[in-house]
């Protein structure tokens, strides 16, 4: 077991890293090459690795690390300056895709529910994959940079509350009865999370991070961080809620921190190190070529859906702002990669059998397509607008 285990690590950790490294040499998200690895290692091409149990334990703790650092990652102080245009893109860029991918799941004979629960994967925006490439693009620090990522942020709180509230109903089983018992699962529960995550963050993170500087052990500081983060992983599993999003929360909490940094920097080292790389795999893994044949037009709909739904969404909320034509197609093209928080939502739906076999295989390569699409249309609006500037100059 221990042998076929480190064969597997082995196996995922090369093909990761230097799929990673081909995948900035020719400039894509190296997400799409850690999912592409998935496909070759496991039962659809090599059968190097399989889908067991110690791997998905692995990948699980790679989603948690994930959130973590997510949450990390998000500048609440973004929202302050920029908030109603980032508000409103995000609101748009959730509402059009739920709307649009739904339709598309009723079009292809999916219960109502997972055809919602489509809706909500699409609704989701990757604020790494946006960040890099806004990065890579010197961008930023501009203002449809901000907008994008103040946008990214209220998207992916709002996006994983839906989400909370949607498995909330799923677990009843189909008894809605309005008693007490249902009004506490659907928001008593999440109501006590966020009370005491505000308590947490309000009264004690500060002394308790304080105190932790005092241990004479050997990073100490990420340890009371990793700790955090699980608890509060733990704490949002117990109060029926995904642990995702308590390890997303923390992250949240800890990102106004004067330590944030250094955490984020073991985290990312620990994370993407070995259990982010196996998450991803994992979700590969899982991958029927058989997908392609049954569900090539699903694929090619769904596609355009997730990427007309969030680039027009954005446009629209962005010239409502009084943002110039150009810059408003680009904070439509900001919003429309999926990446991690996509396929961390449908991998929650895979568990909740909401998406299952070739469809699941067939949503995965969507949101593929839509990450992949994403950086070449914002470096196409970028591109345009500074010619549109060396003109006017």
């Amino acid at each position: 077991m221990l042998e076929e285990l480190l064969i597997a690590l082995i196996a995922i950790l090369i093909g990761t890293k230097l799929a990673g490294h081909l995948c900035n040499l020719i400039g894509i998200p190296a997400v799409i090459g850690e999912l592409l690895v998935g496909i070759i290692l496991g039962p659809a091409m090599l059968s190097i690795v399989q889908p067991t149990d110690l791997i998905h334990m692995f990948s699980q703790i790679g989603v948690i690390l994930l959130m973590f650092l997510a949450g990390l990652e998000s500048d609440l102080g973004l929202l302050k300056k920029y908030m109603k245009p980032s508000v409103s893109v995000a609101v748009t860029g959730i509402i059009f895709p739920l709307i649009l991918c739904a339709i598309v799941g009723s079009l292809f004979n999916l219960s109502w529910l997972s055809s919602l629960f489509l809706g909500i994967v699409f609704s989701a925006t990757s604020v790494s994959i946006s960040v890099q490439v806004l990065r890579d693009y010197r961008r930023l620090d501009s203002e449809e940079g901000s907008i994008i990522l103040g946008a990214a942020v209220v998207d992916d709180i709002v996006v994983v509350l839906l989400v909370s509230i949607f498995a909330t109903f799923i677990n009843m089983e189909g008894d809605f009865a309005l008693n007490g018992a249902f009004f506490w699962d659907l928001l008593g529960k999440k109501l006590l999370f966020f009370g005491l995550t505000y308590v947490f963050a309000k009264y004690m993170v500060k002394p308790l991070l304080k105190w932790t500087k005092r241990i004479v052990a050997t990073e100490g500081e990420t340890s009371i961080a990793l700790v955090l983060c699980f608890t509060f992983a733990v704490l949002s599993e117990v109060l029926g809620m995904s642990d995702v999003i308590g390890a997303f929360f923390m992250g949240l909490i800890l990102s106004n921190h004067s330590s944030k940094e250094r955490i984020e920097n073991k985290v990312v080292t620990i994370g993407y190190a070995l259990f982010i790389p196996v998450f991803f795999v994992s979700i590969g893994l899982d991958i029927r070529f058989s997908a392609f044949k049954e569900h090539a037009m699903f694929i090619v709909l769904l596609s355009l859906a997730a990427v007309i739904s969030k680039l027009v969404g954005g446009y629209i909320s962005a010239r409502a702002s009084h943002i110039n034509k150009n810059n408003a197609w680009l904070v439509g093209a900001g919003m429309v990669s999926r990446g991690e928080m996509a396929l961390i939502i449908v991998q929650m739906g895979k568990s909740l059998d909401l998406v299952t076999g070739s469809i699941y295989s067939a949503i995965v390569v969507a949101i593929i397509i839509a990450t992949l699409v994403s950086p070449l249309l914002i470096k196409f609006f970028i591109e345009r607008g500074d010619k549109e500037l060396a003109v006017k100059g």
